[in-house]
């Protein structure tokens, strides 16, 4: 430690270490995964969404202050929003093959398509929306179809054991020739 004097303490405090625990998320995105946080950008692979979009991109873990969740019930609580805020190109890479005394030379190069995004909102411990609205009709459905098939299988089981035979083929008809035009007609 530095030997300080008054004056050095009051003109730099010391400032405490932040011991608060952040929240953050794992995300998955082109193959990558990404350390994000509220408020801040990435530069990711292009992506499919068009520009001021915002999306959710699927989360490999959470933390919310101490708690790491990690398993897929409490992932499914957890929602990444992100917006795509431009598209852009990385920049420019130049490849320069050559074989001295060979006269053989190969430019090559690229640039790679990018998309900048910022994570607006880490939502840890409420369900996804649109999970949830998908979830409610999958539900009521089975409920609805299970009576319908219990009636239909009281009244034919019998049917249901014989095998369905195909109806045989029906010939098919042969076009009609065309008439053929009068000798006199074909002479002329």
């Amino acid at each position: 430690m530095l030997p300080s004097c008054g004056r050095c303490v009051a003109a730099f405090p010391l400032q405490p270490f932040d011991r608060r625990p952040s929240v953050f998320a794992v995300i998955s995105l082109g193959g990558k995964q990404y350390r994000v946080q509220k408020g801040e950008y990435l530069t990711v692979d292009r992506l499919a969404h068009e520009p001021g979009a915002t999306f959710s991109p699927p989360v490999l873990l959470a933390t919310s202050g101490e708690d790491v969740l990690i398993d897929a019930d409490a992932l499914a609580k957890v929602t990444v929003t992100a917006r795509v805020d431009e598209h852009m190109l990385g920049t420019k890479i130049r490849v320069f093959q050559y074989k001295p005394k060979k006269s053989t030379k190969k430019a090559r190069g690229h640039r790679s398509r990018l998309s900048r995004i910022t994570i607006e909102d880490i939502a840890v411990g409420s369900p996804p929306k649109k999970a949830a609205a998908k979830a409610a009709p999958e539900k009521a459905a089975p409920e609805k179809a299970a009576p319908e098939k219990a009636p239909a299988a009281e009244d034919a089981p019998a049917e249901a054991a014989a095998p369905k035979k195909k109806a045989p083929a029906k010939p098919r008809k042969k076009p009609e020739p065309k008439a053929a035009k009068p000798a006199a007609e074909q002479e002329a």
